[in-house]
């Protein structure tokens, strides 16, 4: 009998998205563990960078070249001397779990899969069990950080970062054995849009009804004066935009709140953690046909490979990127012709935002009026053969985790 165990970080939703992605598509009859990490200061150091000037610029500047180097290397150290209580915690939920002989850790984030790769032998040799670690790259990034010693399998989101990896695991002798599939998301935003939701395109062919815009505000707060400049510029230029802003619960965001919570036509669906602000997400899309959505270039991204006839596949409106790996999942996306650079004129699936939130409101006009959102939702929107023979898009990404896992590793 299997046992699984799903480690994640609080450092953002994009880990957990993933997590909840897998952990719902997982085998049929089989045990799961939800193990989060309590590392305040992941949460502290993702909330600086995202939002400080200085710190997005130290954290810029150590995402390349040899500060990257020596970042990893010093982060890597430090994970693994502080893996004493995670291995503690692993036998702990081995012990109340004597049936499961073999014991498959899946990692959404790379702190706790340094910490179970360094420990993963000695809870195999004290506890007889059969332990795998099986690591999920959650951004089409080749940051070093995501190479993890004692790692059994990695799975990333594309061939480029696959080569980039094994390059640098090569030259640092790490083993590294690694598969790409199509980013894992929740089932209900690959599922087909039930006929009773109708089609997105029809808003913008017939030129009338109310266009639902989601917001989902990153778990660092990111934007929030942006948003509500945007917000405001859209009301005054249609009033067929109804907004759905979702938001966690902190102090930084009561004001937000508050202020949000007076607008007409702007419905704000709060969370009080990471989890509920999932499954508000998730409820939102299963309860009403959003067409547009304005968030930044993270995990959401990868929504982008899905079809528009799907649950999740509204048009995404990204803002500005934060951190190499925002950057890097745009360049994903390019490399796929899902969204528009210097050398195409029109993107089916995704397209940058101006900084400027009012520039930002009359192209999101313009998108409606010029027909370019009918094109990219239209339900006859196909990937190219060149994507798809990449194994890089489509819908199916968690239960093709699973199969590729039990491929393996499955007895």
């Amino acid at each position: 009998m299997k046992l699984l165990i799903f480690t994640y970080a609080p450092a953002g939703l994009g880990h957990l998205r993933v997590t909840d992605a897998l952990a719902e598509s997982r085998p049929k009859n089989s045990q799961y563990v939800l193990l989060g990490s309590i590392d305040r200061f992941v949460t502290w150091i993702h909330r600086f960078t995202s939002i400080n000037p200085f710190g997005k610029y130290i954290f810029l500047r150590s995402q390349y070249g040899v500060l990257e180097d020596t970042f990893t290397n010093l982060y890597r150290i430090v994970l693994i001397m502080s893996s004493r209580g995670v291995l503690r915690e692993l036998k702990e939920i081995l012990l109340h779990n004597p049936e499961c002989e073999d014991v498959w850790v899946v990692a959404t984030h790379f702190g706790m899969a340094h910490q179970v790769g360094a420990i993963k032998e000695k809870l195999s040799k004290e506890t007889g069990r059969n332990v795998k670690l099986i690591v999920q790259v959650t951004d089409d990034t080749y940051q070093h950080i995501w190479c993890v010693r004692g790692a059994d399998l990695t799975f990333l989101p594309s061939k480029f970062v696959q080569k980039k990896f094994e390059k640098y695991a090569a030259e640092h002798n790490i083993p590294f054995v690694s598969e790409v599939i199509p980013y894992p998301l929740s089932s209900l935003l690959t599922n087909k849009l039930a006929k009773s939701m109708g089609l997105r395109q029809k808003v913008f062919s017939e030129k009338i009804g109310k266009i639902n815009v989601a917001i989902p505000v990153s778990g660092a707060a990111v934007g929030l004066s942006y948003f509500t400049d945007l917000i405001q510029e859209l009301k005054r230029v249609s009033d067929r935009f109804e907004f759905w802003v979702l938001v966690k619960k902190s102090p930084f965001t009561e004001m937000f709140i508050s202020s949000m919570s007076r607008i007409a036509n702007v419905k704000v669906l709060v969370g009080k953690n990471d989890i509920q602000m999932i499954e508000l997400y998730e409820l939102l899309y299963e309860k009403n046909l959003i067409h547009l959505e304005v968030t930044k270039p993270s995990e959401q991204a990868f929504k982008a490979i899905i079809y528009p006839t799907n649950v999740g596949g509204s048009v995404l409106l990204f803002t500005s990127p934060v951190g190499r790996q925002e950057k890097e999942n745009i360049k994903f996306l390019e490399r796929h012709r899902l969204m528009p650079n210097s050398g195409q004129a029109t993107a089916p699936r995704a397209i940058r935002l101006s900084v400027n939130p009012k520039i930002a409101a009359r192209f999101i006009k313009w998108g409606v009026n010029s027909g370019l959102f009918r094109k990219m939702t239209s339900p006859n929107f196909k990937f190219s053969r060149k994507c798809l023979s990449s194994g890089e898009v489509g819908p199916g990404g968690a239960e093709l985790f699973w199969k590729r896992v039990e491929k393996r590793f499955g007895k």
